[in-house]
């Protein structure tokens, strides 16, 4: 997945609203999560989504030549990137663009010289975050404790 693309550019953007990111997320969302109930966002709840207040929030556009293929939403901590939501072009199954950005912001956390990377709240039941156990070294932040999940065990 790395490899296959190399011929992206990646640009930090400021997290404020731009059309042609709306655009890409209505259809992201239309076309991989119809029916969830964040299809139908409009800019203030989307920007309300992937933003906050107490946090440094970039979007990480990935372009071939210039049309945009996907946005990462990264939060940068001290310590880490925290990934907020990555959405894309569903046209673009054969990139596995979604594995792609947890990829990159592996890499651009080694290149900041921070520790971790964190991919946010996973409940093991659901098959929207289960892609998050592929990714390893793999901790949970449980009873109040950093430690290494074991997955498949827990529950």
């Amino acid at each position: 997945v790395w490899l296959r693309n190399q011929d992206l550019e990646i640009r930090a953007r400021a997290p404020v609203f731009d059309v042609e990111h709306f655009d890409l997320y209505q259809h992201y969302q239309r076309g991989r999560h119809p029916g969830g109930g964040m299809d139908e966002a409009d800019p203030q709840k989307y920007l309300e989504f992937l933003t906050g207040r107490h946090v440094v929030t970039a979007f990480y556009e990935m372009r071939l030549n210039s049309r945009l293929l996907g946005v990462a939403v990264v939060d940068r901590l001290p310590d880490g990137l925290s990934a907020v939501y990555t959405f894309f072009d569903p046209g673009q199954r054969a990139r596995a663009l979604g594995i792609y950005a947890v990829l990159w912001q592996i890499e651009e956390a080694r290149r900041r010289q921070l520790p971790y990377v964190y991919l946010g709240y996973w409940i093991g039941d659901s098959l929207k975050m289960s892609y998050k156990t592929s990714y390893r070294p793999l901790e949970a932040y449980q009873g109040g404790f950093w430690g290494l999940l074991n997955c498949g065990q827990e529950k």
